[in-house]
């Protein structure tokens, strides 16, 4: 090995591009592209008797990227590994250790928590090795949702139908969704009526709720008037007195207002949803580039925030003092609370990496307004103004409450204002002022106007994806790297759907989630799952060991699979539903069953009968303009388990189908096809030419039959962010 350079390796290509510019030309950067090996997709890979050891593959996908980490890493002697600081990251610099190890060959780890020229440049100068608890603890994870998602998902399947699953996680936060869902349908209603009134006082107007009848509270749902003649009644008796409304009681409070901690990924998620309507896949993606960093006006690059999974709100001495010195400067030194402010992070908190801040207070939103898209920028600015907001001085707030008396009743209203703005100067947002109340004295107070407003109670809210974080995060479920990744799974899979922005369970769902958690109790109890969180935080403390933890998790598995097995033909005749309905081919009855593509109707003698039918039969719509090939029919355009599809109308006499076409002919010279909308395995359509496999042209976006003004080619594409050529690449139009 005769290569005077270093090697690094890191994840992504847009780091590699920061780390060059710091590092200069005695390193040679590469990007692992994330993840190269993990257990094998078609068996469980997993050895329980020899203690739980995992076998692992190149994943089909990195291959060539593997082949090329080897390539470029012949001739060295000395290799860094830069993967992201959390276990996933320790995981993937462990595997590329295995993956490239020779005799002589060196191995050094970089963790860095911000991708800025100082940081990284101080991770180099003090290197260590791979941290194996960190290691273990992330296998221990990936080997119980093997154990957990394989055979439990084969159980599933067994009972549904093939292409369900399971997982460790994405059933426990299926089962919150489903709790849900449940407290909605049960939720009944309370009527109740709200009665306010209007007083004056020299030209002072409050408005007021009605707070206490006849010495009695009815300021609560569970309290006040819960019917219109009811309310009618107090209305009247407060209309029709005519004594004295005196105001008889002013309250102030004055209570201060504490700056919030900064983010952690799931209050970053939460706060971007409702600010700036992220949903948190969105808000990590546009995170994940801030992090890794972008070309400054200065050429350098260098990113802009610091990592961004992370459950602690620790912040770094360094960065307290930097963070003071600018506040002084651009706000006033009063301005700043009177020390520095600390975050206790919560229970459970792994604590492995700061929160979520600027890297540097030299880089304010407004200096790299132009270098950012509008949503980086945005995301940055949410970052940066909480993390200012954090060292500055509390907010006070005096709440004033007026008493309103008379006819043995008793109104209230209550009102803020600002004794010191404190931290919200930075963003007015962070403290909303719903009422402020005008400034009144003691003593009479003459009656304006009154009103009855009926109300009801509602029910607990569905969970928004964000909520859903907040809540996860709350029960100990999961850990910033995943909430993402589960919630896009229970979307995938069909278990749940979004309806009005916030998640709600599918039938599919709803039956997958009884089944599992009547069969499963332990494995899906909320409280198992957040206490293994816990253990696999022992493993990377090194409190315990990866093969004790995985026999505690894994007893409770091997005992209820095992009686889940004994019962799987009863549970499948207790989803089975009866209908009133006979198989047209042999007179038994049918009934509906779950299969992999939802419910159908089949006949009760399978499988000597193999009839079956759709649960409910859409009228196909015709498809103008062309005929069956075969005996000239009309086609209809149809609906199946691949997707859509053109069938001939005297079907099942004739049998022809053909795939939808889109109106636009292939742009390949001389071709003569046509564009046809198919599906892929993975269920993504995309257009291909009908003439396949004689012409593979095939494009993932819908094409239009349009001509490139820029380059003449004969078709364009629509793509969310406006119309493309997809040959020369450019943007037409909106």
């Amino acid at each position: 090995m005769k290569n005077k350079k270093n090697l690094v390796i890191i994840e992504s290509p847009a780091k590699a591009r920061s780390l060059q510019s710091y590092l200069g030309d005695r390193y040679e950067i590469i990007a692992s592209y994330g993840h190269v090996r993990d257990l094998p997709r078609h068996y469980i890979g997993v050895d329980e008797k020899n203690n739980f050891k995992p076998t692992y593959t190149i994943l089909p996908d990195k291959r060539k990227v593997v082949a090329q980490l080897k390539k470029k890493a012949s001739g060295f002697s000395r290799i860094y590994l830069a993967a992201d600081p959390d276990r996933e990251g320790e995981a993937i610099c462990w595997h590329l250790s295995q993956i490239l190890e020779e005799d002589g060959r060196v191995f050094k780890r970089l963790r860095f928590n911000a991708v800025t020229k100082e940081t990284v440049l101080k991770a180099l100068k003090n290197p260590s090795v791979i941290d194996m608890q960190l290691v273990d603890a992330q296998q221990a994870r990936r080997v119980m949702d093997r154990l957990v998602g394989y055979k439990i998902s084969s159980y599933l399947q067994k009972i549904i139908g093939r292409g369900k699953s399971a997982g460790r996680v994405q059933t426990v936060v299926l089962r919150i969704i489903q709790q849900r869902e449940d407290e909605i349908n049960i939720f009944i209603p309370v009527e109740h009526w709200l009665i306010e009134a209007e007083f004056h006082q020299n030209n002072k107007i409050i408005k007021a709720s009605l707070f206490i009848v006849d010495g009695k509270r009815v300021d609560k749902p569970g309290l006040a008037p819960r019917s219109s003649e009811e309310a009618l009644t107090i209305h009247g008796r407060l209309t029709d007195y005519e004594g004295e409304w005196t105001l008889s009681g002013i309250k102030r409070k004055i209570r201060s207002v504490k700056p919030p901690p900064p983010f952690i990924t799931s209050t970053l998620q939460q706060a971007a949803s409702t600010r700036l309507s992220y949903s948190p896949s969105r808000t990590m993606t546009i995170a994940q580039q801030l992090y890794e960093g972008i070309s400054l006006e200065n050429k350098e690059r260098s990113g802009l925030i610091t990592y961004m999974r992370t459950d602690s709100v620790r912040i770094s001495p360094e960065s307290i003092k930097e963070c003071r010195e600018y506040i002084s400067r651009k706000y006033g030194s009063n301005t700043l609370s009177e020390s520095p402010n600390r975050y206790r992070s919560s229970k459970g908190s792994q604590d492995a990496h700061e929160a979520i801040r600027p890297v540097s207070t030299e880089l304010p939103p407004s200096s790299v307004s132009t270098l950012l898209t509008s949503p980086q920028l945005a995301l940055y600015s949410l970052i940066w103004n909480r993390f200012i907001a954090t060292q500055m001085k509390d907010a006070e707030i005096e709440k004033t409450t007026y008493t309103v008396t008379g006819a043995d009743l008793e109104f209230k209203c209550t009102g803020d204002r600002f004794l010191s703005r404190g931290y919200s100067i930075i963003d007015p947002s962070y403290i909303r002022i719903e009422k402020e109340l005008p400034l009144m004295k003691k003593g009479s107070v003459i009656f304006e106007s009154a009103t009855r407003e009926q109300k009801f109670t509602s029910p607990p809210p569905r969970f928004s994806e964000a909520r859903l974080v907040a809540e996860m995060k709350k029960q100990g479920i999961g850990r910033p790297s995943t909430y993402v990744s589960t919630i896009k799974t229970l979307k995938n899979r069909k278990y749940v759907e979004k309806e009005g922005g916030l998640l709600k369970p599918t039938e599919l769902g709803t039956t997958t989630e009884r089944l599992l958690v009547r069969m499963f109790p332990h494995i899906f109890e909320i409280g198992f799952t957040a206490s293994m969180e816990d253990l696999l935080d022992s493993i990377a403390n090194g409190d315990e060991s990866y093969v004790d933890v995985l026999k505690i998790m894994n007893l409770p598995l091997v005992s209820s699979l095992e009686k889940a097995m004994a019962t799987v033909s009863d549970v499948r005749s207790d989803l089975q539903e009866t209908t009133e309905e006979t198989c047209p081919e042999c007179g038994s009855p049918l009934v509906v069953r779950w299969g992999r593509y939802g419910k159908f109707k089949a006949c009760t003698a399978f499988p000597k009968c193999k009839f079956s039918k759709p649960v409910k039969e859409h009228a196909a719509a015709i498809f103008e303009g062309r005929s069956c090939s075969v005996c000239g029919g009309k086609l209809l355009l149809n609906a199946g388990r691949y997707g859509r599809y053109l069938r001939c109308e005297k079907y099942p006499d004739c049998d022809h189908t053909e795939p939808v076409p889109v109106g636009v002919s292939c742009p390949i010279p001389d071709c003569g096809g046509e564009l046809v909308e198919k599906r892929s395995r993975t269920g993504r359509i995309f257009f291909s030419c009908s003439r396949y496999p004689e012409c593979k042209y095939a494009i993932w976006n819908k094409p239009l039959d349009r001509i490139c003004p820029r380059c003449g080619f004969p078709i364009l594409e629509e793509r969310k962010k406006g119309i493309f050529c997809p040959s020369c690449k450019k943007r037409i139009s909106n």
